[in-house]
């Protein structure tokens, strides 16, 4: 590898790192403290592995997905927010599809270096318009994330987290099998039928309670 092409990645890579730092704005608009709004690098994580494992199983049950591609579209989803900082959904809303073009824009000129950068910003623009059901299967992990970190958090109110994700769920999440998922893993998670494993902590056994 060439220094020029080195620099061109690192160039991505440190921008990445901003991304650390970059909190979730949509909780500080509904009324949480800094600290209680996860990063941009943290969403971005559990948003990519539970999507790719959510796609997994799904493929295993006979639906029509390609898992690897749902992992890549994770992977690049909310990588313009590096430049742009995270706007919240009710944000983008007023907007009325501007900050889209905004977002492409800033992803595009980002990866304008990269030779993937074709294929990242097929990935980036076919999450933006939800076209097909690898990206609602990322927008299903986007939306649950936010649910979760909203649930969480101390003193948020779960009538008013369900109300909000749901409407962003029935909006975005069209397909029937998946919205009626998300619709459970929502009502599994509010009612405290499964938590995080506890299996390591002394006294327990690890297992979630029977549905």
């Amino acid at each position: 590898m060439d220094d020029k092409k080195l620099v061109d990645l690192l160039e991505v890579f440190l921008t990445v790192q901003v991304s650390k730092e970059l909190p979730r704005q949509g909780f500080l608009y509904s009324g949480f403290k800094r600290n209680e709004a996860d990063s941009v690098a943290a969403h971005s994580y559990s948003v990519t592995l539970f999507a790719y494992l959510l796609a997994r199983e799904l493929k295993e049950e006979g639906f029509d997905v390609d898992p690897e591609r749902v992992l890549k579209i994770a992977m690049v989803h909310d990588l313009g927010e590096t430049i742009t900082g995270d706007i919240g959904t009710y944000a983008k809303e007023l907007a009325r599809g501007v900050f889209d073009k905004v977002e492409v824009e800033a992803f595009s000129l980002l990866t304008r270096n990269l030779n993937v950068r074709d294929e990242f910003r097929e990935y980036f623009e076919e999450y933006i318009k939800l076209s097909t059901p690898e990206a609602a299967i990322v927008k299903f992990a986007d939306a649950l994330d936010a649910f979760v970190q909203g649930f969480n958090t101390r003193n948020a109110t779960l009538e008013d987290l369900t109300k909000t994700v749901g409407t962003i769920a029935k909006r975005k999440i069209k397909d029937p099998k998946l919205h009626a998922l998300f619709t459970k893993a929502v009502y599994l998670i509010s009612e405290k039928k499964v938590t995080l494993y506890k299996g390591h902590l002394p006294g327990a056994d690890g297992s979630q309670e029977m549905l």
